[in-house]
Order: structure tokens, then sequence, then C-alpha cells
């Protein structure tokens, strides 16, 4: 692995198990074992490594998303689409800390507020998700397009949250059965 791809991923595990603010450089470049000249090189602060850490592990996954491929799916083939982001996803996040999903929800709002780029993905990422929603509910001629869209939204964040507060449960079987 390159030495600026360990400083990330190694940056991504001290963020997610200690938060934003409970991270100092220090600590970020303790936890890479590089010297401080070569930790600077790759990045000057906190802030850009931050930065480089939520587009790589949060907006890239999001980026990845065909929109116009989305558009010709029924609401079966955009629920199991849904699914198998949250199959690969969850356990990833499971693997990389042991503190739980709790961890992904703090990391996620601390993002949300400091950092606007990710808000405004965020945003983007659910508005256009509802809109291709409401428009395979209506295809379907499905009443109340708008809130089965928002429903099935927050039946899959539901059960992130789940997920953050019963860690013990099994996600695999949850997602199969819901």
């Amino acid at each position: 692995m390159e030495t600026k791809d360990r400083i990330i991923e190694t940056a991504f595990k001290t963020f997610l198990n200690n938060g934003y603010k409970n991270c100092s450089m220090s600590d970020l470049v303790k936890a890479t074992q590089l010297s401080k000249g070569a930790f600077y090189h790759y990045f000057e602060n906190k802030e850009e490594l931050y930065k480089t850490v939520i587009d790589t592990y949060f907006l890239s996954y999001y980026e990845l998303i065909d929109w116009e491929e989305t558009e010709q799916m029924s609401i079966f083939e955009i629920e199991s689409m849904i699914k198998t982001y949250y199959f690969k996803f969850i356990p990833e996040i499971m693997r990389v800390t042991d503190k739980g999903m709790s961890r992904y929800f703090i990391m996620f709002f601390e993002a949300y507020n400091i950092y606007p780029k990710f808000k405004e993905t965020v945003r983007n990422l659910y508005f256009q998700l509802k809109i291709i929603l409401e428009k395979a509910y209506k295809l379907e001629n499905s009443p109340n397009p708008s809130i089965k869209s928002l429903s099935l939204i927050a039946k899959y964040e539901g059960l992130i949250f789940w997920i953050s507060v019963y860690p013990e449960e099994n996600i695999n079987k949850l997602i199969n059965e819901i």
C-alpha cells in the first residue's frame, strides 16, 4: 500500500474511533508510525487530511451511483440495489472499528456539520434517491409515491441506526428480513 493511502486509511480509523475534535496531528502522525516529515509531505494539516478521508470513505461511494441507470429500474430493483449497498457498507464499517456503527453516525454528522461539500453531496444524494423512487412508484401506480419513497429510505437508514444500538444483531439476516 502506498504511503499516502496508508495515511488516509489510518486517519479514517483514527477519526472514526476518536472523532475529529479528539484527534490532533500528533495523534495522527503517531498512528501512522511515520516520521513527522514523511507525514507532512502528504498532508499539511488535519483539515486537509479529514476532507481527504471523507472524500475517500464517504463521498467516493456516493459518487459511484449511476442515477441514469436507476431511472430505468423498478422499485424492486432499486430496493435490491439499496440492500446490496448495505450488505457491503455496514460490515465494512464494523470491520474498521470495534466501537460499532454508532461511530459511523458520529463521523457522518461531524462531517455534515464541518465540511460543506459533504453536506451538499449528502443532501443531493437523498433528494435524487427520493425523486427516483417517486418516479418508480408513480410508474407502478402506487398511491402516495412521495410518502412511500421516504418510507423506503427511512427503512434502511433506520436499519443503520438499529445496528448502532444493537451491534450484536446479524446485519445480513436483518436486511433479508425487512
